[in-house]
């Protein structure tokens, strides 16, 4: 670590006294020096005040413009999080989060895809917590000690080897840092137009029966607190300690996701927001107006990690009865998922055929609510929205996986080097792209045709999976109108072939077609 050594005035002025000066100020310097050794613990300690009240005020903001980075800008950096657990006025916290990405020139690269810094509240005591994110995991710490904190900040902060930092701050202030290839920071503030309760004014009352370290302290039991509060259980619909997650392995006994885990815990928990988000579509006319459970199909289930949730969801959260089948054409996913049920005593209400997507039978299935297809390989995914709609399923949840057979038709009719596609199809990964995409429209077009309200959303992040695209679906009814047609023709006409939904439901289609007068 530099040092940066600050000189008073008064010593700056005497070295460069003139000559004519010479004699009085080695007269000065002798007295000076007398006085020195009687005052040495008093000037010490009036040096030391000034320069703390000195480094807390610098520290509470960030220069902008043009600075060295590892000795200036760094180091505010430091300040503000020694600032936030010095144990003085916790009012005074300015910064809520520091977060470094990308590399910056001429530097090593970054141990980590990204890193956060902020104070946390844990058991009425400030602590500076890193956060460091992998591909597929992330690792957390946290710091009280000065010490510490100053090496973590001169590690990752200051030689760590990030281009870009950004800094937000509790007055609604965004600082964005960029390091140059000269090892300078380019500073730039902005104001969030947003108002956030989180980030307001905080109460500095407490508790004054609490130590000198937690006085003052922020109540982290107020709503304008929450932005230091690290002590509070995250909202989640999926309850890492759930049963059912425990005996399928996501979770162990003592309710702690699993390492290897975490991306299925997501999934499990993002597809539970889009059910909730959707669940009125299915629900409005079955328990709204009767007492008979909620039907629910989960195609295609494998270890039935979806079929579980939803019906713990539904049943322990939501407090609605449902019956949910899952289908698999494996014998040892049947077995498998069977005994997982039967050890949570849901065997009366979860249950499972072993057959394929297309012919398995399926018991209930006149009266389908929900119908799920999550990651069915190709036309698995087709022939799932096939059933779902002869069911005339009220609500389909869907996540396409891989996308083969549409490919497979446009090159039959030579099209894929036709002047539609010819600029796409000279790169593979654009035209392999495009053409998932197509499937996907498609897919979501024919179901308008049929009836239903569509949306194609983001299932999950991509860092969790690649096929992370969900067709969201709820059956209304309404009629199809011309220019719903005038786009499926122009489909057909475009790529010269129909896709494998258009044909298996060619009848469906068809019966609903405007007749042309």
């Amino acid at each position: 670590m530099k040092s940066v050594v600050v000189f008073s005035t008064s010593y700056r002025c005497a070295t460069t006294t003139t000559n004519a000066l010479t004699r009085r100020a080695a007269t000065r310097d002798a007295s000076f020096t007398t006085r020195a050794s009687s005052s040495s613990s008093s000037s010490s300690s009036s040096s030391s005040s000034s320069s703390s009240q000195r480094d807390q005020q610098e520290g509470k903001k960030i220069s902008e413009g043009r600075h060295e980075y590892k000795l200036k800008t760094s180091q505010e950096l430091k300040q503000l999080f020694l600032d936030a657990i010095r144990g003085q006025n916790k009012d005074e916290i300015t910064v809520v989060k520091l977060t470094g990405t990308g590399k910056a020139p001429k530097e090593k690269k970054p141990e980590h895809k990204k890193t956060e810094l902020r104070p946390v509240l844990i058991k009425n005591e400030v602590k500076v917590q890193l956060i460091q994110f992998t591909e597929t995991q992330s690792f957390t710490k946290n710091f009280r000690s000065e010490r510490e904190v100053e090496e973590i900040i001169e590690d990752v902060v200051a030689n760590g080897g990030y281009g870009n930092w950004r800094v937000e701050m509790r007055d609604e202030t965004t600082y964005d840092i960029r390091v140059t290839k000269s090892g300078d920071a380019f500073v730039s503030k902005s104001k969030n137009s947003k108002s956030s309760s989180e980030n307001k004014s905080i109460s500095n009352s407490a508790d004054k029966s609490k130590n000198a370290t937690t006085k003052g302290l922020i109540d982290t039991t107020r709503k304008n607190a929450s932005f230091l509060a690290n002590d509070r259980e995250k909202k989640r619909l999926m309850r890492a300690d759930d049963p059912f997650l425990v005996q399928v392995g996501v979770s162990t006994s003592d309710g702690k996701i699993k390492a290897a885990k975490r991306d299925k815990y997501k999934q499990v928990e993002e597809f539970l927001h889009h059910l909730e988000a959707s669940l009125s579509a299915a629900s409005e006319e079955t328990n709204a107006t009767s007492t008979k459970p909620l039907s629910i199909v989960d195609l295609g289930c494998g270890n039935a990690y979806l079929t579980f949730a939803t019906y713990s969801f539904l049943k322990n959260t939501k407090k609605i009865d449902a019956n949910v089948v899952g289908v698999d054409v494996k014998k040892q996913s049947k077995e498998h998922n069977e005994s997982v049920a039967k050890e949570l005593g849901w065997e009366r209400d979860v249950s499972f055929v072993q057959g394929t997507i297309e012919k398995a039978e399926i018991p209930g299935a006149e009266n389908v609510d929900v119908c799920i297809a999550l990651h069915a390989c190709d036309t698995a995914t087709d022939q799932s929205l096939v059933r779902a709609v002869r069911w005339k399923t009220k609500l389909i949840l869907a996540s396409p996986c891989c996308h083969h057979d549409l490919h497979v038709r446009i090159r039959k009719n030579g099209l894929s080097s036709s002047v539609l596609l010819s600029s796409i199809a000279r790169h593979g990964i654009l035209y392999e792209r495009t053409i998932d995409n197509v499937t996907d429209a498609w897919r979501a077009l024919v179901l308008r045709i049929l009836g239903y309200k569509v949306d194609v959303v983001e299932f999950i992040g991509g860092e969790h999976t690649a096929r992370n695209t969900l067709i969201r679906a709820r059956y209304t009814g309404a009629k199809a109108t011309k220019e719903l047609w005038d786009e499926h023709d122009a489909l057909v006409a475009s790529f010269g072939c129909e896709s494998y939904l258009t044909e298996a439901l060619k009848e469906e289609l068809e019966n609903r077609r405007i007749p042309v007068p």
